[in-house]
């Protein structure tokens, strides 16, 4: 009898779990999202996600579902664009119903890598924060292939080892290196500089 009282509890705490509530609002490109609520095995997310490029800043609001691999910040810098995240995550129903506020402003490290200037990787970038790590994707979208090249942090470098195709974006090859300046002087070809936001985003949140 206490065994099966046992498992019954097992069993009603177990699908208490798997029926958590959260969230989800998820922007494409410049449209705003519609929220709604969907049902999350692990964690509620909620995220702003700060983009700034050429002196303009914008953040990036969102909400869904979370893991332990997604509820950590991170960061990367490719020269053209800098992103950084402050990611929110909580285990009740509804929970991520609220705004994170941006990530904090950071400094350089001392650290620099390779980026990309037009179809040139051999320009340098200052890396930020605890990016101590250079990165180098490529992505491919269509015919049209990007290069992209920079500082990150570790968290942004695991979580782009289980990278995987989404909306049309298909990474080909995610390499992160410790050294200063250990992700080479190469030149590429680079394709349009809208490309680089869902590729970014497809490593930070894959």
């Amino acid at each position: 009898m206490k065994l099966s009282i046992m498992l019954l509890l097992i069993f009603m705490l177990s699908s208490e779990v798997l029926s958590l509530m959260c969230q989800k609002c998820i922007p494409s490109g410049i449209t705003p999202c519609t929220r709604t609520q969907i049902t999350c095995p692990d964690k509620c997310l909620s995220a702003t996600v700060s983009v700034s490029s050429s002196g303009t800043d914008m953040n990036v609001n969102l909400q869904t579902c979370g893991t332990s691999s997604l509820c950590v910040n991170e960061s990367m810098n490719v020269g053209i664009m800098n992103i950084a995240t402050n990611v929110q995550c909580c285990i009740t129903d509804l929970c991520n119903n609220r705004t994170p506020a941006a990530p904090a402003q950071q400094f350089p490290n001392g650290k620099s890598c390779f980026t990309c200037v037009a179809n040139r990787c051999s320009g340098t970038v200052n890396c930020v924060g605890n990016q101590d790590f250079c990165i180098s994707a490529s992505v491919q979208q269509g015919n049209n292939a990007l290069y992209m090249k920079g500082c990150a942090t570790k968290s942004a470098c695991d979580a782009s080892a289980g990278v995987s195709s989404q909306q049309g974006v298909a990474p080909v090859n995610v390499q992160c290196c410790a050294g200063n300046l250990c992700n080479s002087a190469e030149i590429f070809t680079l394709s349009f500089f809208l490309m680089i936001v869902p590729l970014i985003c497809s490593i930070l949140f894959h």
